[in-house]
C-alpha cells in the first residue's frame, strides 16, 4: 500500500488572511535548519478542486514555479508546523520550494494522529503541475515519488528549512506534461490482491464478475476470485478496466477517467479515503460497500496480495561501491522489494568476485520486503583493483540482480588507502548527502554533542608511523576540535578543523599516527558541545614493510581534455567535479599517470551515464590503442556512478592515457581514473 495526500486549495473564508499575507511579504528570516521529513506529491487533477488555486499565495497567485530560489516551486502543509512563504530545500528532488498552499493530512501527522503517524511527523507536499497533462500519468508520478517503508511507515528524509541561495538545482519537472515522464524515471506502485474489510470480515467484491459501469460493489465471502481481484495504481482502484468512483454514497464501477470521484487513498491505517476531501472513505453498510466516515472498522480494510504469475520484486545494494584493503571486510545492505503480487522467498547470491575475495549474506534467504547485509571479505593476497559483483536474488517468479563495485586496496607497496566514512562505526551521527562535493555515497555528519565519533578500521602491512589525511567540512564560524585515538589511545588531543567557506567546501587535516601491523581502530571524537566537523573519508598512507608499487587516483578535472567540460551538475563525484565529453566522436579525456617501472598497470575508470545506450571508448596508451571499443554502459541515471577495469601496458615516469569517444553520442561523463602499478 502507499499513502498520498494532496493540498487544499484557497477558500473564500481564506481569501481576506491571504490578501494579508501576500502584502506583508515572504517570511524566510530563520536560520537554516535540516529536519527528518516525509514528502509527498499533489497537483493539477487532485487539488482541491482540482486546478491551481492555493491558500497562502506568496510569490505565485496559483500554484507554480521552477525551483530556484528566486522561483521556489509551491508546497503544502499546515501553518502550525511551518509558516507561509518559508522556503525549503528538498535535496531528493535539488529544488527549491515554497510555503503557498495548505494540506489537511499533514497538519494532522503534525499535530495529532494523522493517517501516516504522529503526533510530530513532519509532512509537506510539494507541487508537481500537471496542467495539460494526462491525468493518469500526473497522479502516477505523485505516488511514485512518494516513499514509504515495507512496514508501510513512511521514509523521513532531510529537508532544508530556509535554506542559503547556494543549493544546486536541477532543472528537471518533477512531472514533463509533454512526455508524461516523471522525474528519475519513477514507476508507480501497483498492487493487486483482495480487501478484508475489518467489521463484516468480507472482501470487496465485483457482483457478478461485472464489466458494466454502474455496477454497485458490494462485499461476499473471501475466495480469492477474479471479481475480489483489485489493482490499486497511483490513485485509483481498478477491476476489470474499470474504476471505483463515488456515485452519492454509493461505491461503483465506472470508465476510468481519472475524475476526482475516482481518486482515493489506501493509508497505513487501513483506510481508504476520498483524496478530495479526505473526509469520506470506502467503507460497509451491511454488505453494501458505501462512501462513508473513516472512523470505525467498517472503513478499515487489510489488504492481501495475489498470488501466482503477477508476483514480482526487486533487489538493491546500498552503498553500490565499497572499498576494502586485503585482508579486511567490509559490508552493504541488500533491500528487496515487493513490486507486485504476494511477498515470496528469495535466496541471495553473488556473482564476479575476484579471486581472494568471497561474498556472504546473512540471512542468506529473504522475504521480498526485506533486508540483509552483505560481508564481503577479502585475504592478503586479493589483487588490488576494481570489479563489479552481480547480487541476485532467486524467487518463484524468477531472479533478479543489482550491480555492487568493489575496489581492493593494499597496504604495502607504498600505495595509500582511502576509507569511506559511510562505511565507518558512527556514534551520536548519521550519514547524509546533503552538501556536494563528497566522496563515495555519502559523508558522516555527528550529532551537535561533545563524545559524537566516527570510527574508522583502518590496515597496515606492518607496525610503524602512517600519515592520515582527514578530509572534512566546517559550514560554521567556530574551530570544530576533535581528539585522535589509536585502538583506544589519544595520539592526538583537540586537534583543530577550522572553518571552511560552508559546508560544500572539502580540506583535509594531515596528522602522523603509529599503527600496529593487522587492523587498528582509528576514531575522529568531537571535544565540544558542537560535536566534530563533516567527516568524508580518511587516506592512510602505513609502513610498507617493502614493495615499490603505488595505487593513485587521478581526478579527470585536473587531466587534459578535448571537446570536454568540467562539470558538476551531478551528484556523487570526487574531488571537485567530473567531465562532461561533448555529444562528438574524437572527444577524449587523458590523463597523465606515472609507474615506477615498466610493467603493466591496472586502471580503473569511474564514471556514469545517464542514458539508455552504450558509449564505447577507445582507451590508448602513449598514442597506442590498447583497448577498442571498450563498453560504458547505462548506469541509469547520472547520478549514479559505476566502473570499467583494465589492465594497459605503462613506461617507467609518466604515460598519456586517453580515453576517446568512438560514436556521435560522445563519452560517459568520467569522474576520475585509479591505477595500480607494481615496484
Amino acid at each position: 500500500m502507499r499513502r498520498r495526500t494532496i493540498g487544499l486549495a484557497a477558500a473564500a473564508c481564506l481569501a481576506v488572511l491571504s490578501a494579508f499575507i501576500a502584502v506583508i511579504g515572504v517570511d524566510n528570516a530563520y536560520a537554516a535548519t535540516t529536519q527528518q521529513t516525509f514528502l509527498t506529491f499533489y497537483g493539477w487533477w487532485d487539488n482541491t478542486p482540482p486546478g491551481g488555486d492555493i491558500a497562502y499565495p506568496k510569490l505565485h497567485s496559483t500554484a507554480g514555479g521552477t525551483g530556484t530560489f528566486a522561483d521556489p516551486i509551491t508546497f503544502a502543509t499546515s501553518t502550525s508546523e511551518i509558516s507561509a512563504g518559508t522556503k525549503v530545500y528538498v535535496p531528493r528532488v535539488k529544488k527549491y520550494f515554497i510555503m503557498e498552499d495548505s494540506c489537511e493530512e499533514c497538519g494532522a501527522d503534525w499535530s495529532g494522529h494523522g493517517p501516516n503517524g504522529g503526533p510530530g511527523l513532519r509532512h509537506i507536499d510539494l507541487w508537481l503541475g500537471g496542467k495539460g497533462g494526462d491525468p493518469f500519468d500526473a497522479i502516477n508520478c505523485e505516488d511514485a515519488l512518494t516513499h514509504y517503508n515495507a512496514d508501510s511507515t513512511p521514509v523521513l528524509e532531510p529537508v532544508i528549512v530556509s535554506p542559503s541561495s547556494g543549493e544546486a538545482v536541477d532543472s528537471t519537472p518533477l512531472f514533463n506534461t509533454g512526455t508524461g515522464a516523471c522525474y528519475g524515471g519513477a514507476q508507480p506502485n501497483i498492487t493487486v490482491g483482495q480487501y478484508k474489510n475489518s467489521a463484516n470480515g468480507q472482501c470487496l467484491d465485483d457482483p457478478g464478475n461485472s464489466t458494466s459501469t454502474g455496477t454497485a460493489l458490494k462485499t461476499a465471502a473471501c475466495n480469492g476470485s477474479t471479481e475480489q481481484k483489485f489493482t490499486f495504481e497511483g490513485a485509483f482502484l481498478i477491476i476489470h478496466d474499470l474504476c471505483a468512483g463515488m456515485s452519492g454514497s454509493n461505491i461503483v464501477l465506472q470508465t476510468c477517467t481519472g475524475g476526482p470521484a475516482q481518486q482515493w487513498s489506501v493509508n497505513p491505517n487501513g483506510t481508504i479515503s476520498d483524496i478530495q476531501t479526505g473526509a469520506k472513505c470506502v467503507g460497509t453498510s451491511g454488505s453494501n460497500v458505501v462512501a462513508r466516515s473513516c472512523s470505525g472498522t467498517a472503513s478499515q480494510w487489510t489488504f492481501t496480495p495475489s498470488s501466482g504469475t503477477g508476483n514480482d520484486f526487486s533487489v538493491s545494494v546500498s552503498p553500490g561501491t565499497g572499498s576494502v584493503a586485503a585482508g579486511s571486510s567490509t559490508t552493504a545492505s541488500v533491500s528487496t522489494a515487493v513490486v507486485s503480487g504476494a511477498a515470496q522467498s528469495l535466496t541471495l547470491s553473488a556473482g564476479g568476485a575476484p579471486s581472494g575475495v568471497s561474498v556472504s549474506f546473512s540471512p542468506a534467504t529473504v522475504t521480498a520486503g526485506g533486508t540483509s547485509t552483505m560481508t564481503v571479505s577479502t585475504t592478503s593476497a586479493a589483487a588490488a583493483g576494481t570489479s563489479t559483483i552481480t547480487v541476485t536474488g532467486t524467487g518463484s517468479s524468477g531472479s533478479h540482480s543489482s550491480s555492487y563495485g568493489l575496489t581492493v586496496t593494499t597496504s604495502g607497496g607504498g600505495g595509500t588507502v582511502r576509507y569511506e566514512a559511510e562505511n565507518a562505526t558512527i556514534s551520536q551521527g548519521i550519514l547524509e548527502t546533503l552538501h556536494s562535493g563528497y566522496s563515495g555515497t555519502g559523508y558522516v555528519n555527528c550529532d551537535n554533542v561533545a563524545g559524537s565519533y566516527v570510527e574508522f578500521t583502518v590496515n597496515a602491512a606492518a607496525a610503524g608511523a602512517a600519515t592520515v589525511a582527514i578530509r572534512y567540512a566546517n559550514g560554521t564560524t567556530a574551530d570544530r576540535p576533535a581528539d585522535i585515538a589509536v585502538n583506544g589511545t589519544v595520539a592526538s588531543a583537540g586537534l583543530s578543523f577550522p572553518v571552511t567557506a560552508n559546508w560544500d567546501t572539502w580540506a583535509t587535516k594531515t596528522i602522523t599516527v603509529t599503527l600496529a601491523a593487522g587492523s587498528n581502530k582509528l576514531r575522529i571524537t568531537g571535544t565540544t558541545a558542537n560535536g566534530p566537523a563533516n567527516i568524508d573519508y580518511v587516506d592512510v598512507t602505513a609502513s610498507t614493510g617493502g614493495g615499490g608499487g603505488s595505487t593513485t587516483t587521478y581526478q579527470a578535472e585536473s587531466a587534459t581534455l578535448s571537446q570536454a567540460t568540467v562539470a558538476t551538475n551531478h551528484t556523487g563525484f570526487t574531488g571537485t567535479g567530473f567531465v562532461d565529453y561533448t555529444n562528438v566522436t574524437g572527444s577524449y579525456v587523458e590523463f597523465a599517470v606515472s609507474a615506477p617501472a615498466a610493467g603493466t598497470a591496472t586502471v580503473t575508470i569511474r564514471f556514469a551515464n545517464g542514458t539508455t545506450v552504450n558509449r564505447p571508448m577507445d582507451i590508448a596508451v602513449n598514442a597506442t590503442v590498447v583497448s577498442t571499443g571498450l563498453g560504458f554502459a547505462s548506469t541509469g541515471t547520472w547520478d549514479t556512478w559505476s566502473t570499467v577495469t583494465l589492465s594497459i601496458p605503462v613506461n617507467a615516469g609518466t604515460n598519456a592515457v586517453r580515453a576517446t569517444a568512438t560514436t556521435a553520442n560522445g563519452g560517459p561523463n568520467v569522474d576520475a581514473v585509479t591505477v595500480v602499478t607494481t615496484g
